[in-house]
């Protein structure tokens, strides 16, 4: 459930949102790591994979910055009177 549907829900007051900021910095060689552990890249044959991840490899930074920001919410069940 998102901090919207939180908010419109009846059954949760108090909604409350924080987001956790997290920034870093990943090699190329790293970054590709990272990508091939995602299911859209997985499902690929792995003659198409290795081609894409060579031609992403061409076109990457030397370091390449990441955001991976975390969306927290918080909210308290309503009671019912």
């Amino acid at each position: 459930m998102a901090g919207t549907e939180l908010q419109q829900s009846p059954f949760f007051t108090d909604v409350r949102q924080t987001v956790v900021e997290r920034r870093y910095a990943l090699s190329a060689g790293d970054y590709l790591g990272h990508l091939s552990t995602i299911s859209a890249y997985l499902v690929l044959a792995p003659a198409q994979r290795e081609e894409l991840f060579r031609r992403i490899g061409r076109v990457l930074p030397e370091v390449v910055e990441m955001e991976a920001d975390i969306t927290l919410h918080l909210a308290r069940r309503r009671h019912e009177p």
